[in-house]
């Protein structure tokens, strides 16, 4: 299996859930607010975006390698495979969501799609200064834990199916086990 995929969606998940941003002030939530040393939300919404992208390319690499291990699998039963798992599915319907611009058909059944939110909790331990410049706040917080992210995977409705980061990382552990299930048929069968 390809692990150059692999180890690019664990550095984008890493990058999207790291919150820090270099030491200029940054704008966010409709250029309203401007929280210094905080990653502006689209940054991160990227960043997760991409991890969903590039765990689902894993899937052709992945299809082309066994059936090249072993000829007598084929694209159906991966396929199959995949569709076993829900991560995968929602990994599916959100990469193919953004590739395209939206879904015809839905491989989950849920149309899933990725909402990403981030807040801040303002008070007087956790800001150490807020001021008003042109009709924008800005905030330079005391700790960066006053800064959250929620990324979470949606239905079409809005409803809440699983949380981002956990689809992301149960999606790898199913391309493991895809492949090691599969490649583990190859080897007997050569045995």
């Amino acid at each position: 299996m390809n692990n150059q995929l692999k180890q690019r969606v664990s550095r984008y998940i890493s990058k999207s859930s790291n919150l820090e941003w270099p030491e200029n002030i940054v704008d966010f939530n409709n250029h309203s607010f401007i929280v210094n040393g905080i990653k502006p939300l689209i940054q991160v919404q990227d960043d997760i975006e991409s991890a969903f992208v590039w765990c689902w390319s894993i899937k052709d690499l992945l299809i082309a390698e066994l059936i090249n291990i072993n000829p007598s699998i084929n694209k159906e039963m991966l396929e199959s495979e995949i569709n076993k798992h829900s991560c995968l599915t929602y990994c599916s319907d959100i990469a193919n969501g953004l590739k395209h611009g939206g879904l015809r058909k839905s491989r989950s059944g849920n149309f899933a799609q990725l909402s990403v939110v981030q807040s801040i909790l303002v008070n007087s331990e956790l800001i150490s200064v807020i001021y008003r410049l042109e009709g924008r706040y800005f905030i330079v917080p005391k700790d960066r834990g006053c800064v959250k992210i929620k990324a979470c995977v949606n239905d079409e409705n809005g409803q809440f199916l699983l949380d981002a980061y956990k689809c992301l990382h149960e999606s790898l552990i199913a391309w493991d086990y895809i492949y090691n299930s599969y490649n583990l048929v190859g080897s007997i069968s050569e045995a």
